[in-house]
């Protein structure tokens, strides 16, 4: 039955709101579900250039869906609040992997944990531009990243260089 309990646990992922955001007046941040959604995405294509082969990438993803699982029962804190509360999410994520099934997520958690971080820091470089338009102080949170991986570096130079605004290449905008 823990398989079960988890999925319902996970689901709470969306009612939790990234706390960080809250720090620069952003009214409806994204929750975590949504912020890892995305940080998969990214994870797949970092693996996928850095391993070149698509089954590395796809575990990769699966890594990074199941890389903010803790926040379930810790909340998304942010660094401030961190200061003065100490909690092990480790330990978190172990109680809540602790099934026959669960040993393979946290072999990929550990297996993939460079491209995992370096996507969940490039994702926060992605919402940081786009809430820079509401808020130009959110750019504070896409500053001064450091990455682990040679291809999160090539990426986060190559979203440097492009508009957040994608729908402006449309040609049916032109």
């Amino acid at each position: 039955m823990r398989l079960p309990r988890l999925l319902f646990e996970l689901a709470s992922l969306k009612n939790i709101p990234r706390s960080g955001w809250f720090k620069l007046n952003i009214r409806n941040p994204e929750s975590v579900a949504e912020h890892s959604f995305l940080t998969s995405v990214i994870a797949f294509f970092i693996g996928l250039r850095e391993y070149g082969d698509v089954n590395e990438a796809a575990k990769a993803c699966v890594a990074a869906l199941f890389h903010d699982i803790q926040e379930t029962r810790t909340l998304d804190l942010h660094k401030l609040a961190k200061r003065y509360v100490e909690f092990d999410e480790s330990r978190v994520r172990e109680e809540q992997l602790n099934f026959e099934e669960g040993f393979i997520v946290k072999e990929l958690i550990k297996k993939y944990e460079d491209v995992v971080k370096d996507a969940d820091k490039i994702e926060l470089f992605i919402q940081s531009r786009i809430y820079s338009d509401f808020n130009k102080n959110c750019e504070i949170y896409g500053r001064n990243i450091e990455l682990r991986t040679e291809s999160g570096k090539k990426l986060i130079e190559e979203l440097k260089n492009t508009d957040h605004r994608w729908w402006l290449d449309l040609e049916i905008l032109r």
